[in-house]
């Protein structure tokens, strides 16, 4: 039952196009953001990332491909990691949201209002990265060289996916994605006449969420083939661990963390 059931597909997600209209696309990182800080899906992740921070000797994370930022925020919220900063940052940032988090983090949120790439961060931003249901957005090229980039800067890197290539676990969910759409949104804050618009009116919120969720899936990477990604790096020495973890109801989140280790002999 829990074995990759279908090949990885790269296909596309709607709301990462550049072409995307921003509004759209905020209104889709709102939900999201919504969903992980109510049903928590990486409070699994935590020890994950308390190791990697351990053995990478580092207290600052740098959040890539944040969307809203919720995954990272919200073991923030619940103190389960308890890091002395975390900076949010996208390619496409939600500006508002952005604002909303560094408000409300008590001085340990920061964030990058203009374009981060995963692929070639800037060296001023140190600190240990974290992507969340980010990682399945980069082909397997791209997907490498998000890696090699925290390799040749020195830094720590994990990944978490609340996704899987698994059609027996993701069909029914991801077709009730526009059901939880609905009933989600009147709770979604701030409150947005635009995000009634494009939710109940014109449907473009919930179609949106259902293909990216579908997409998102069929995108996802195995354990194993994180770990091929990881072994085939050439540089420093890395000690790198892959997996899966058991999260809410019968979902699992695919990790890939790494962090620098001397005693590991370098590929």
């Amino acid at each position: 039952m829990y074995r990759s059931t279908v090949r990885r597909l790269q296909l596309f997600e709607l709301h990462e196009m550049p072409w995307f209209p921003a509004l759209w696309r905020d209104l889709v990182t709102d939900f999201l953001s919504f969903f992980f800080r109510v049903f928590k899906p990486y409070a699994c992740s935590a020890p994950l990332l308390a190791e990697g921070l351990d053995g990478a000797a580092s207290d600052r994370i740098v959040d890539l491909c944040s969307g809203a930022g919720a995954p990272v925020l919200s073991l923030i919220d619940n103190r389960r990691i308890a890091p002395s900063t975390v900076t949010l940052t996208d390619l496409f940032p939600n500006v508002t949201a952005f604002r909303a988090a560094v408000a409300a983090g008590g001085g340990v949120v920061a964030s990058v209002e203009t374009p981060v790439d995963a692929t070639d961060v800037p060296p001023a931003l140190k600190g240990f990265r974290t992507l969340f249901t980010a990682f399945h957005h980069f082909p397997p090229g791209q997907a490498e060289r998000v890696l090699a980039n925290a390799q040749r800067n020195g830094e720590g890197i994990a990944i978490f996916e609340f996704t899987e290539r698994n059609l027996w676990l993701w069909t029914v969910p991801v077709l009730l994605i526009p059901l939880m759409v609905a009933v989600c949104t009147p709770l979604i804050r701030p409150f947005s006449w635009h995000r009634l618009l494009w939710t109940y009116v014109i449907p473009v919120v919930p179609v949106v969420a259902m293909w990216d969720g579908l997409v998102s899936n069929l995108r996802t990477y195995s354990p194993a083939e994180l770990r091929t990604l990881a072994d085939a790096l050439h540089g420093s020495a890395y000690r790198w661990r892959s997996g899966r973890v058991r999260s809410i109801g019968l979902s699992r989140v695919t990790y890939l963390v790494g962090w620098p280790d001397p005693v590991s002999p370098p590929h």
